[in-house]
């Protein structure tokens, strides 16, 4: 994490406790020097002097208060695994800053050591049962264990602007055309310059690089000293046209905590000109991390001023015709106990920041936050993997309305450095393909034509190749139905949608066209021995049948009822005659015409003959044999007897009449 990101003034109670550890501790200078270093902000060398003076201290209740302050160091300089361990010791030693256990959990949970991190979490919530933090570290838990919100955005990391030693971070696009980016640095190029006392990296400032005619970044190069000076510099965002850019400072004072402010500085022929400080609720107010709203009309960024909800808050300020008018904070569902930063506008209003205390997947992650209208606040959700992981994820910035854009990382780095990656959501890819084949003897049909028409304009005729098969690609948010035609068959037609889909999907068909000559054998319409009453299964064959009658309206059909040879001869024409007529009053129910149906009971006089099918699915049955009373006799077992006779048991639509044209 950048230096500037730890330049907030600490809080009383720390300024107190070190001060009173100061006084009472026995090891003398080399405390006294780490005290100073922590007080101003120098968290990397008052880490090596904390952790010096641990070694030597006897007594271990200021052991562990030492540790505390040395796992505080770690923590704001991004080495959880440091910190955890040094607030272990902690707790160990019963040090009474209750906040340890909580810090501690987190720096587990940053380590990937969740179980210990959840112990330790539940541990704090028995003392804080309240605690927002906490209750959602638990809940951060439960969604690295479920990997509920992963995405598909493609994520790799930018070589050429990143360097393997030293944090880049806080990225914004300089131009419309998204071939120029400003990022911040900690890099030391020169020997004379400086290591940073906060990080143990150099200084920050701010870089450019732009595309070369390769499609490649140039090397990156500071800004002029106008901007770049001996303080850090970061965060620098740029206003829609190119022309302003807002920027973080953190100026140094070897006596007092760093302090940051934000910078305007305007462009004109290519140069910048002389930064302006940007003075917010009063020359004192410590502000950072800019962002401006599309229409620069509103100044978001960062602050610890009262009135927040502890740590760091995301505020914003609306332009006045004076300068900018008094502060806003943004509210309880943006704003956490924790630290909320790095805010960014994206070109439709859309606020993006990252934050420490939401639900995440370790130290900061990135959230969305779109403004209720309705409800009157913010809604915020984390960006998911793997734009976020257990590292620091913050300052991202978009190519306008692209899914596509940089942010910065700490991903995979044991020191906590940051790099610049860039990412990506591909777009979705959707397509069709199926085949297209004869219901009575499975062969394709190569004759028939198929016609698609979708809601975005769509209007093709689909080509069938020899094997029956065909296939095409397919717009995003798209209604989508299509039809399926072949001389002496039933037309087919099916709906579909590519709407609020969020991954890719191929649609696979199987059309299945039934010959007009033939008998319509829907093979689920059965009925139990000596009854009439249709069952669910059932209901659901005659809406499909339904709706190969709606597509042709010209069929007429007969329903012709067969009953088996268990019973009378006259009782099964009565019985097989009340099949027919209660399979027509609910396709009379379902619409279809009266005129275009007839029911006519058959009882037993003409039982199946096992077709391809049949013989396929059941092996003791083989194609070609007639189910007659001889034949079923014939057949071993029981069950397999009652299974012949349920077949029997059957419903077949005939075509009577097709007129010209259908």
């Amino acid at each position: 994490m950048p230096s500037f990101v730890k330049a907030f003034r600490l809080p009383v109670y720390s300024i107190i406790a070190l001060l009173v550890l100061l006084q009472s501790c026995s090891i003398g200078d080399k405390m006294t020097n780490a005290n100073k270093a922590y007080l101003i902000g120098e968290y990397d060398r008052a880490a090596k002097q904390f952790k010096k003076a641990y070694k030597k201290e006897k007594n271990k209740y200021t052991r562990g208060e030492i540790a505390f302050y040395l796992g505080e160091c770690y923590r704001r300089t991004n080495k959880p695994r440091k910190a955890a361990s040094a607030y272990r010791n902690s707790v160990r030693y019963k040090y009474e800053e209750i906040e340890a256990e909580l810090f501690l959990a987190d720096t587990y949970f940053a380590s990937e050591k969740y179980e210990e991190a959840v112990e330790a979490y539940k541990s704090y919530l028995d003392k804080k049962a309240l605690d927002r933090r906490a209750q959602n570290g638990l809940a951060a838990y439960k969604l690295v264990l479920n990997d509920s919100i992963k995405t598909r955005y493609q994520v790799e990391k930018i070589k050429d602007l990143s360097s393997p030693k030293f944090s880049d971070f806080s990225p914004g696009y300089a131009s419309s055309d998204y071939d120029q980016v400003y990022f911040s640095s900690m890099r030391t190029e020169k020997k004379s310059r400086k290591r940073n006392r906060i990080t143990g990296q150099g200084g920050s400032n701010i870089y450019v690089s732009r595309i070369d005619a390769k499609n490649k970044w140039t090397d990156p190069e500071p800004l002029d000293e106008s901007i770049n000076t001996t303080f850090d510099e970061g965060s620098a965002t740029m206003s829609d046209d190119g022309k302003s850019m807002y920027f973080t400072r953190c100026r140094y004072d070897n006596e007092m905590p760093s302090s940051a402010e934000v910078y305007m500085v305007s462009r004109s022929g290519g140069k910048w000109g002389e930064p302006s400080q940007i003075i917010i609720g009063g020359d004192s107010v410590l502000i950072a991390h800019p962002a401006i709203s599309p229409d620069n009309e509103t100044l978001y960024f960062v602050s610890d001023m009262p009135g927040g909800y502890g740590g760091k808050d995301i505020w914003k300020s609306e332009k006045g015709d004076e300068g900018w008018n008094e502060p806003v904070n943004l509210g309880s569902v943006v704003n956490t106990p924790g630290d909320e930063m790095f805010p960014y506008v994206r070109t439709d209003g859309t606020l993006y920041f990252a934050s420490n205390a939401h639900v995440g997947y370790g130290g900061l992650d990135i959230y969305r936050a779109v403004f209720d209208d309705e409800a009157g606040h913010y809604r915020v959700n984390n960006m998911g993997k793997p734009i976020n992981s257990e590292g620091d994820d913050f300052g991202i910035a978009f190519k306008g309305l692209q899914e596509e854009g940089i942010f910065s990382s700490s991903r995979g780095s044991s020191k906590g450095v940051d790099n610049l990656y860039s990412f990506v959501l591909p777009k979705l890819e959707f397509s069709m393909k199926g085949i297209v084949y004869s219901q009575k003897d499975e062969t394709p049909l190569a004759n028939a034509y198929i016609k698609l028409i979708g809601t975005d304009g769509t209007n093709i005729k689909l080509k069938i190749r020899e094997d029956g098969s065909f296939g095409t690609k397919l717009s995003n948010q798209t209604d989508y139905v299509f039809m399926v035609a072949s001389p002496s068959y039933f037309n087919y037609k099916q709906r579909f949608s590519t709407n609020g889909l969020s991954d890719n999907r191929e649609f696979n068909f199987e059309v299945n066209m039934m010959q007009m000559e033939d008998a319509i054998v829907f093979q689920n319409i059965f009925f139990e021995k000596d009854k009439s009453e249709l069952n669910s299964d059932s209901e659901q064959e005659l809406d499909r049948l339904t709706a190969i009658l709606e597509m042709n309206q010209s069929i007429v059909l007969e329903i012709a009822a067969h009953a088996s040879d268990e019973g009378n001869e006259t009782e099964a024409i009565v019985l097989s005659q009340m099949r027919a007529e209660a399979v027509m009053e609910y396709l009379l129910e379902k619409g279809v015409k009266t005129e275009r149906l007839s029911a006519k009971g058959y009882g037993n006089s003409k039982p199946a003959t096992v077709n391809k099918k049949m013989a396929r699915k059941y092996d003791f049955l083989q194609e070609g044999t007639v189910l007659n009373p001889i034949n079923i006799r014939k057949i071993r077992g029981s069950s397999n007897k009652r299974k012949a006779h349920e077949i029997n048991r059957r419903i077949e639509f005939n075509v009577q009449k097709e007129e010209e044209g259908a």
